[in-house]
């Protein structure tokens, strides 16, 4: 009222406000200026009605019936179909429903038929959170997270996904497992794998004789069923030579393989024999063990956590190394197709999702540790022009890292590299969730036990080792398209001892066009 001061009625009636009519029943009259301009107003005797309400607006004209303000998020407004209440911040905004501890907090959803067709609460007495449709339960999240679902689980008709619980152990492939034998027919091989090819060295095989050597192989049980079979010869055998081959005397860690000829003379010529241990125990259809020194038998289940177990050799830089597999034959060119996780294009263009659950060991000393999507196997960040891959690793033998401690990432576009100093130090026996997605501009975000990490645009050309991004939510740059990247994880020891790793799952998935 102080602009009234010193001033009549009417030469200000303009600024005051009046109603249509005498207030004097319950029947809402409009507020109107002095000049008879309406205001978003209404009042009676018991009760007054504003259009729209902000708190907090600052002048500015609320988007809806209610908009409480904070800091304004930007030139965003509220849609339409659900502007009623908008609560606006330029950080964090929520709602809060506070309740009794034996009672719930309720957002109900009603039409003309039903107040409460659609429900979300939370029950406080036995902690749990529920959702209903058509008035019914149909999905409830416990305090220990099971989640109980009425009606039947499906995924997303819109992408493609492609999960490994690892049912199977993998093992290496088999042109992986080729082995020479040297100095003579008699010369023990040494092959720690599931599958191995076996060359031998050329020899005289008269008719009604044998030979044979010891095969080196911890795989092997002395319960164990261990196949040999002729698959190649140096030079053709004559018509009626009859050679046979046979594993005999199996024992823990070795069996050997004997050679027959129950023919005519065989001259000068090498043998080339496939033995596979157990045949009747399936390896794995889609993964493969690779890696310098890495062996079957250093690939189990732990029990103590779920999935698989990899354990290195003791020697510098020996490696244990999980990736689609390549081929389930020795002649890989021709039967190249044998995983979709190989196989199928899981390119940045196609939005793809990459997730990895980890579990270090009680010493993370001395060794990297890698996860993520790759061109090749390899960790060393300038290998490959094109990727994506955390990557942690206690000294710089993989390339230089700001801070060795500390889970990093690193993509690579066209060749150039960026590497994120994700600041997580790495602790001994704990799960990391590693998380990738790919945007619809080919942009990549990160997360790590479900907290998303920002991603720096500097090259290691400008900042070697590194750099921290303080905005978490910010991306990367855009990626290569149509680079072929395939998913990989694996340790590599860094010193002259064993390191283990524990992977529980690895998931990946895409849009169908």
């Amino acid at each position: 009222m102080s602009t009234l001061k010193g001033k009549s009625i009417s030469s200000t009636y303009q600024n005051l406000l009046q109603t249509t009519s005498e207030v004097n029943n319950t029947s809402l009259k409009n507020v109107e200026t002095g000049s008879g301009n309406a205001v978003a107003m209404k009042l009676s005797t018991d009760k007054a009605e504003f259009t729209k309400v902000g708190i907090g607006t600052s002048g500015t004209s609320p988007d809806g019936l209610l908009h409480v303000m904070g800091v304004s998020a930007g030139s965003v407004t509220s849609n339409i179909s659900a502007n009623q209440l908008t609560l606006e911040n330029s950080t964090d905004a929520g709602l809060t429903i506070l309740s009794g501890a034996s009672s719930s907090g309720n957002i109900f959803f009603g039409d003309a038929n039903s107040n409460k067709s659609g429900q979300i609460y939370y029950d406080h007495s036995s902690d749990y959170l529920g959702f209903a449709t058509g008035g019914d339960e149909k999905l409830r999240i416990d305090k220990n997270g099971n989640v109980k679902i009425s009606g039947i689980l499906s995924q997303s008709e819109d992408r493609y996904l492609l999960e490994e619980y690892f049912h199977k152990l993998p093992y290496q492939d088999i042109q992986d497992t080729e082995k020479t034998q040297q100095t003579n027919v008699s010369t023990a091989v040494v092959s720690h794998t599931k599958h191995v090819r076996i060359t031998t060295v050329a020899n005289d095989l008269a008719a009604n004789q044998s030979q044979e050597f010891q095969l080196t192989n911890n795989m092997i049980h002395t319960k164990s069923h261990v196949s040999a079979v002729l698959v190649n010869t140096s030079a053709t055998i004559a018509t009626h030579a009859m050679v046979n081959v046979m594993s005999h005397t199996i024992a823990n860690g070795s069996c050997l393989i004997r050679i027959s000829n129950g023919g005519v003379d065989i001259a000068s010529m090498t043998f080339t024999i496939q033995v596979t241990v157990d045949p009747h125990i399936d390896s794995n259809d889609h993964w493969a063990l690779d890696g310098t020194n890495s062996t079957d038998v250093d690939i189990r289940y732990s029990g103590a956590q779920p999935g698989i177990e990899v354990n290195t050799l003791s020697g510098d830089n020996d490696q244990m190394i999980i990736h689609p597999k390549i081929s389930n034959q020795g002649n890989n060119s021709n039967l190249i197709n044998v995983s979709p996780w190989r196989n199928v294009n899981f390119h940045s263009e196609y939005q793809t999702e990459l997730n990895v659950a980890i579990t270090t060991d009680s010493v993370i000393t001395h060794q990297a540790i890698w996860a993520g999507m790759k061109l090749t196997t390899d960790a060393a960040y300038d290998t490959d022009a094109d990727q994506a891959y955390f990557l942690y690793a206690t000294d710089d033998d993989l390339g230089n890292l700001t801070t060795n401690g500390n889970l990093h990432f690193i993509y690579s576009v066209g060749g150039v590299d960026y590497i994120t100093n994700l600041g997580i130090v790495v602790a001994a026996n704990t799960v990391y969730r590693l998380k990738l997605s790919f945007d619809e501009n080919r942009r990549i975000s990160v997360f790590v036990n479900g907290v998303q990490y920002g991603l720096t645009s500097t090259s290691t050309a400008t900042t070697a080792g590194g750099v921290t991004q303080s905005v978490n939510t910010t991306k990367s740059l855009v990626m290569t398209s149509s680079a072929n990247l395939i998913p990989v994880v694996a340790i590599q020891n860094l010193s002259a001892a064993l390191r283990v790793l524990n992977c529980s799952f690895i998931k990946i998935s895409r849009t169908l066009s």
